[in-house]
């Protein structure tokens, strides 16, 4: 697998390392001191499926020791698509055991995805599931690599018999491995950013930068070995893999998966595990608040909060929830650069936590160019695959251009207003999708909002609007709604889209880029 580095000026580095936001510590070594030191305590919570860490351990140690004695070692790149299964923490661990590269996989994923994923990392081993959700994922994932003229000569299915695969129970058959050395400057993860605006990239993490997020986190916003989180969303995503990976194997805290989002079984399950905290996207938070109303129950306590990040959080909706005892905090950051911005409970007050974006973490600078957020920290990947896409996002002095816009107060709070690529260009005169989004997504008939640049024959772009709301709810109420809220003509969209639901990533984030390609045939001046 090739990457291309982003410079980071050797003065930085040294300041990272020596302020302790960045350590030598090795993924197996983490594990290790996890099985001895927590080993009796619960890891994870799958169901009826209960693992200890020293019985997950054991496991991901056996995973590593099949891989290894299939020629699966350091620099070699595994690729994993699997649900919120158990088994599947198996395998993120057994990988990082043996010192291969993890490549994770959102299992919504189809074939156009999977070739590109596999096209660029060329994996010596692929591991899937057999069927999930009337999906091959086992045949997709073959085809795929056909396609692409790869063929991974170890391939490891769940839960199913595939030919030409090895069971994933019969991998736990071998002796087990927890290698001593890693090179902790060298790619450990491969992350797939979401496309809300574009296509997916090839994000490369080493272990160094990677175990920066939990270890300056864990301590800053203090997550605790006797927290439990809740995590729905997939754990192949960046947000999984910190909630039930990262944080857990820096804290030694348990955590409860579940393979698909259901508000009332959340809640349920909230309250059966004794669960201290999750994190989620906007649309999460709505659906708990929605069902909990619908329930005729007032709250539901988390004692270390429900950070949220990944797309708008309207503050009127962290409030509701921080009355429900949810204790939201919002958060910003990215594959690229996780964990830039957040707040705590136990640390901060509610408007920071409601209104803001968070305060920045330790170590980490936001720089604002022409509007635009540009960040640097120690938990800043090490580049991406290509080297075009390094070359536009990254500058010599190691700072990532994020596309965010925003701005930073003087309490060092940071508040998103939206991405450059979601600024709507209307005959030169720039508007704030989110600044459209949060004024209408106060009115009562509006559940939820996305507001995305459609074409004009004349100005070039104009808002339009794709709106959740109750039935009977028209255009010309929002419109003048708006109009009322004091926003000016040109900003009150003239295309309204009253959807169902709006195109999502595997996190919850909103595919913009999907919805305005279904304004290309509404261009006109209304």
């Amino acid at each position: 697998m090739d990457f291309f580095p982003a410079p980071t000026p050797a003065e930085l580095e040294q300041f990272y390392r020596r302020s302790g936001y960045q350590v030598d510590v090795t993924l197996p070594a983490l594990m290790t001191r996890n099985r001895d030191e927590f080993g009796d305590l619960v890891a994870v919570i799958d169901g009826d499926v209960e693992l200890t860490w020293r019985q997950l351990i054991d496991q991901a140690a056996r995973f590593a020791g099949f891989l290894q004695a299939n020629g699966v070692g350091a620099g070699d790149v595994v690729v994993w698509q699997l649900p919120n299964w158990w088994e599947s923490l198996v395998v993120a661990y057994g990988i990082w055991a043996v010192g291969a590269v993890s490549s994770p996989v959102v299992p919504i994923y189809r074939s156009f995805e999977l070739r590109n994923v596999i096209g660029a990392v060329s994996p010596r081993c692929a591991v899937t599931a057999q069927e999930f959700r009337g999906v091959d994922h086992a045949d997709m994932v073959a085809s795929a690599c056909a396609d692409v003229g790869c063929d991974p000569p170890v391939r490891v299915v769940l839960r199913g018999s595939v030919p030409g695969w090895t069971s994933f129970d019969d991998t736990l058959t071998a002796s087990p491995v927890l290698v001593d050395h890693v090179d902790v400057d060298a790619p450990a993860l491969v992350g797939w950013t979401s496309g809300t605006t574009s296509g997916a990239k090839g994000v490369a993490h080493s272990t160094r930068s990677f175990v920066a997020s939990p270890l300056r986190t864990s301590r800053w916003l203090g997550s605790r070995w006797d927290d439990r989180s809740y995590m729905p969303a997939p754990i192949a995503h960046a947000t999984g893999l910190l909630s039930c990976i990262a944080v857990p194997l820096f804290t030694g805290s348990s955590t409860v998966i579940r393979d698909g989002w259901d508000a009332d079984r959340a809640i349920d399950d909230i309250a059966r595990y004794g669960v201290t905290t999750s994190a989620g996207a906007a649309v999460f938070m709505a659906e708990l608040l929605a069902a909990l109303e619908a329930r005729g129950q007032h709250e539901l306590p988390l004692r270390s909060g429900y950070p949220c990040g990944g797309s708008t959080i309207p503050t009127e909706l962290a409030e509701r929830c921080d009355d429900a005892g949810m204790l939201p905090a919002r958060s910003w950051g990215m594959t690229e650069c996780p964990a830039v911005s957040g707040a705590s409970p136990r640390l901060h007050p509610r408007a920071v936590r409601t209104a803001t974006d968070g305060v920045i973490a330790p170590g980490c600078e936001v720089r604002l160019v022409d509007g635009e957020m540009w960040v640097r920290g120690p938990q800043r990947a090490l580049g991406y695959l290509e080297r075009a896409h390094t070359e536009e996002a990254f500058d010599e002095d190691g700072w990532f251009r994020t596309g965010d816009m925003g701005f930073v107060g003087e309490d060092g709070t940071v508040t998103m207003t939206g991405r450059l690529k979601e600024i709507i260009n209307r005959g030169g005169e720039k508007l704030s999708s989110r600044e459209i989004e949060d004024t209408l997504i106060v009115h009562q008939a509006v559940r939820e909002v996305a507001v995305v640049a459609a074409p004009h024959p004349r100005l070039g772009e104009q808002p339009a609007a794709f709106v959740l709301a109750k039935q009977g709810t028209t255009e010309e109420e929002l419109a003048a709604f708006l109009a009322e809220a004091g926003l000016a003509p040109q900003k009150i969209p003239r295309i309204w889209r009253f959807v169902d639901e709006l195109p999502r990533t595997a996190s919850g984030k909103v595919q913009k880029n999907v919805l305005s390609a279904l304004t290309r045939d509404s261009a006109g001046e209304r």
